[in-house]
């Protein structure tokens, strides 16, 4: 109960706080930018059918996969440094994905 006046101030000041305009770093171009278009749901889930994964999709996906690995090696100069690079792997090996 002696807590309750320090908790009610706590929460007034906090009240107070400057939060950042959003509208301030918003480009002029997503300002002017129409809202998105709503769709009835009925024709979104007729064609999600359309989609065809077959045997033929694993092997493509992976040597597309292998074909954007060979072109990530090729390009110089290293985009991160080794630092930076035995951080994020780091990260990689605490959560597998």
């Amino acid at each position: 109960m002696r807590l309750a006046p320090l908790f009610l101030c706590l929460g007034l000041v906090a009240g107070c706080t400057d939060f950042p305009r959003i509208d301030a770093v918003m480009g002029t171009t997503a300002r002017n930018a129409p809202y998105p278009e709503l769709l009835p749901i009925d024709g979104l889930l007729a064609r999600a059918g359309d989609t065809r994964i077959d045997a033929a999709t694993g092997p493509a996906l992976a040597g597309r996969a292998a074909a954007l690995r060979r072109r990530a090696r090729g390009l110089e100069p290293p985009v991160l440094s080794a630092a930076d690079r035995r951080r994020l792997l780091g990260a990689l090996a605490r959560h597998p994905g």
